[in-house]
């Protein structure tokens, strides 16, 4: 007996509720679904906006390379490396920054004057020449305006050397430099800069500060108006004595900042209850931990704010095998595991929550393109 077809309107309401890694494994069904899940912008917005979120903690590796990671305590398991060619050799592309934001993943290497913007879960590449423009000093974030009902994706580059900030837009392939003044703030970047909503987030240090004044703020890249901005950190940090040390972003709806107290090695995690018009925000204390001192040094941490733990991966210690995953939570009880991977020398590990998304990536003239 042949059963009947399902209405295509059905068939796109059903796939809108499957999780995006479950509709990878679906590509192969038939062409009309590759081309949906490939190629169909109209699907791609339905699905984020339908489909329930997931997020995978990614790792970036001493190789170069980005895994996937399975944390079930008190077991971990690292998963096979992303790949990511490079088409010039057909060679694995060397990765030693990473930076997300909307399912998209930013990779830029210094020994290369090109980066890319990469989405895994379909194979949507974008490969961005830097020409003259490139130097080892500059760094890049991505994001887009969230006001708009159409995403069009902006790269901002930025200079540690205090050079013109450029954007890139992706709808027309051209750089540009933006005329806004540069917060009088070094621009932190590494684990120290997050992607939530479209807008870039740091911690920045003062440059007129002293030795032993580190002045940490909290500043923000709009990337619809393309102006800087300043977030108010907690209320500890202005009137307590303690430090901001750690940014990251909280299930891509909030910002979460890890506190120390150096002198009592008290450590708060705050959270972002809601960020307003004109940066206003509110904070919210999830967490009091007491680790040892300098425990979050050179660390990298993500919040799971529903179990009140927080997952940091440290690089390794001398004569160890491997850097280390740690947990945290509100009982003050560490639990160790060992990655099993090595992070980049010389560099702190970067670990963060990849959300899977068909999300695809925009040619000049509005167009859409699976590879370049």
């Amino acid at each position: 007996m042949t059963l009947p077809e399902l209405p295509k309107d059905l068939v796109e309401e059903i796939l809108c509720l499957v999780p995006a890694t479950s509709l990878k494994r679906l590509r192969s069904t038939c062409k009309r679904w590759n081309r949906l899940f490939i190629d169909d912008k109209r699907f791609a917005r339905k699905h984020t906006d339908k489909a329930a979120k997931q997020f995978l903690p990614l790792m970036l590796t001493k190789n170069y390379r980005i895994c996937p990671i399975n944390v079930n305590t008190p077991s971990l398991e690292v998963k096979n490396e992303l790949s990511l060619l490079d088409p010039h050799s057909a060679a694995q592309f060397n990765i030693d920054r990473v930076f997300h934001c909307d399912g998209l993943l930013l990779c830029t290497s210094q020994k290369d004057s090109r980066f890319v913007v990469w989405n895994p879960l379909t194979g949507v590449t974008k490969w961005i020449e830097l020409g003259d423009r490139y130097n080892e000093g500059m760094a890049f974030v991505l994001g887009y305006d969230n006001k708009s009902c159409n995403k069009s994706y902006k790269i901002l580059s930025f200079n540690f050397c205090n050079k013109d900030s450029e954007i890139y837009e992706f709808s027309s392939d051209s750089w540009r430099v933006i005329d806004d003044i540069k917060p009088r703030h070094y621009l932190e970047y590494s684990r120290k800069c997050v992607s939530l909503q479209g807008n870039t987030y740091w911690f920045g240090i003062d440059r007129r500060r002293r030795l032993w004044d580190p002045s940490m703020a909290l500043l923000k890249f709009d990337f619809g108006t393309e102006k800087f901005g300043y977030v108010p950190l907690p209320r500890p940090c202005q009137v307590h004595g303690f430090e901001a040390s750690n940014l990251s972003v909280v299930r891509d709806e909030k910002l979460s900042v890890l506190l120390e107290d150096s002198s009592t090695s008290k450590t708060e995690v705050w959270v972002t209850n809601k960020i307003g018009e004109n940066n206003v925000v509110s904070w919210s204390k999830v967490l009091a931990l007491y680790p040892r001192a300098d425990f979050w040094h050179g660390a990298s941490c993500l919040l799971d704010e529903e179990k009140k733990v927080v997952l940091c991966c440290k690089s390794k210690r001398w004569m160890e095998e491997g850097d280390k995953v740690y947990i945290v939570g509100e009982d003050n009880k560490l639990k160790i595991m060992d990655s099993g991977v090595y992070t980049i020398e010389g560099s702190c590990p970067t670990i963060l929550n990849y959300i899977p998304s068909l999300v695809q990536i925009e040619r000049a003239g509005g167009k859409r393109k699976r590879g370049e």
